[in-house]
């Protein structure tokens, strides 16, 4: 099962309590079968409760000896409890053995022998269909413990799938990651070198009690700048790395690029690529996980980037309709070849070279999107670019 598959599926819901408690009586019910054949206490039962009947029908009832044959059906349905068709047929022939003469010996009656026989076949036939019904049932509490044990199985399953994909999604962050900081440190570089030739220059001024103060504070200014903006990337970058539960909330699509853009528009601007962002106005928010979408679009822009080695143009386009929020990030770079199109989202596929991707990126996108209830469209064409649209619900908030 990979994780493409295992998207749409979801947990047993538990038994009720009132369905169970029925459960545990007809469990009950059918541990009364006998277990040790002929050395089963139930066998003596049913043989001390037939000879007693049996002694009470001819020594104790003196007349209407039909009406009391009834007694009879009692011990025949315990034998259809304990020892299922094989004590029916047994208890039957006990049954009749005992009846029997009765009606040929002692009363001469030839209805009476009829009446007899009609009321043993009657009884046979419910005792039958009792010990029938309690095979069925034992079959049928088998097959529900079985699905139970099978559904707790699966919800394990479950929980170690939903544990891989959180790591792997975790795994590809931290892939990012690695290729994010190199470019972040030579982001951050000039900036600090800017901090360190103004603090310069400040102490020196201090030091020859040279201070102008407008041009201190213009300077001291520059410094604040500076040093914020490295930590704005740096602050980006941690909480791009933090490994955080999933949390569906209402988050707006510009806010998730704007922090994308943090993270990697220098790489656009190191590589000559112009970014172009196209947004409605305004847009309505998304049910989404803030971190895991701005995975799937540093993804998306990092593979954009890439694809235009010689520069181009990155157009990122917001719109909203029937319902749910449209992000299109249009490259022009080298496009996607038609028989790799099918593949782009099979896990370690990849066009590029080793040390650039492992081809899970995708992967992983496609899966988060797949759980925000979204999908993703691809459009490319060799030599003029490729276009990746990650579509997702409105939140039900706004509809």
């Amino acid at each position: 099962m990979n994780e493409n598959t295992a998207q749409h599926i979801e947990k047993p819901p538990a038994p009720d309590n009132k369905f169970d408690r029925q459960i545990q009586i007809l469990d009950r019910i059918l541990n009364w079968k006998a277990k040790n054949g002929l050395r089963s206490p139930h066998f003596w039962i049913i043989v001390i409760v037939m000879l007693g009947f049996g002694y009470i029908y001819y020594n104790v009832l003196k007349s209407y000896h039909d009406l009391y044959i009834i007694l009879f059906f009692y011990p025949m349905m315990y034998a259809a409890i304990t020892y299922r068709l094989r004590g029916v047929l047994i208890s039957g022939i006990a049954f009749l053995a005992i009846v029997i003469p009765h009606g040929f010996l002692m009363e001469h009656d030839a209805y009476a022998v009829v009446r007899t026989l009609l009321f043993a076949i009657f009884a046979f036939l419910i005792s039958s269909l009792g010990a029938t019904l309690l095979n069925y049932l034992e079959r049928q509490l088998e097959s529900y413990r079985e699905i139970v044990y099978l559904n707790q199985e699966l919800n394990k399953y479950i929980d170690q799938l939903e544990k891989m994909q959180r790591q792997l999604i975790q795994s590809e962050k931290m892939n990012a990651l690695g290729e994010l900081s190199a470019s972040v440190a030579h982001e951050i570089n000039n900036p600090l070198a800017g901090v360190l030739v103004y603090s310069k220059l400040l102490a020196k001024k201090v030091n020859n009690e040279v201070i102008n103060r407008q041009e201190m504070i213009t300077n001291l200014a520059k410094i604040e700048n500076a040093v914020t903006y490295c930590s704005n990337i740096v602050r980006s970058l941690l909480d791009f790395a933090r490994q955080t539960e999933p949390s569906l909330k209402p988050v707006k699509i510009p806010d998730i690029i704007d922090q994308v853009m943090t993270l990697v528009g220098h790489q656009a601007q190191i590589k000559k690529i112009k970014v172009v962002r196209k947004e409605e106005n305004p847009l309505p928010p998304v049910m989404a996980d803030f971190a895991q979408i701005q995975q799937v679009f540093v993804n998306l822009v990092v593979n954009a980037i890439q694809a235009m080695s010689e520069g181009g143009t990155l157009t990122i386009t917001v719109t909203s309709k029937d319902g749910f929020v449209r992000t299109a990030f249009t490259d022009t770079g080298v496009g996607i070849k038609p028989e790799h199109m099918k593949k782009l989202f099979t896990p370690f596929f990849t066009t590029k070279s080793e040390v650039k991707g492992v081809g899970l990126g995708l992967s992983v996108s496609y899966g988060i999107i797949e759980r925000h209830s979204g999908k993703i469209e691809v459009q490319s064409e060799v030599g003029k670019g490729s276009t990746f649209t990650v579509v997702l619900p409105v939140s039900t908030s706004e509809k």
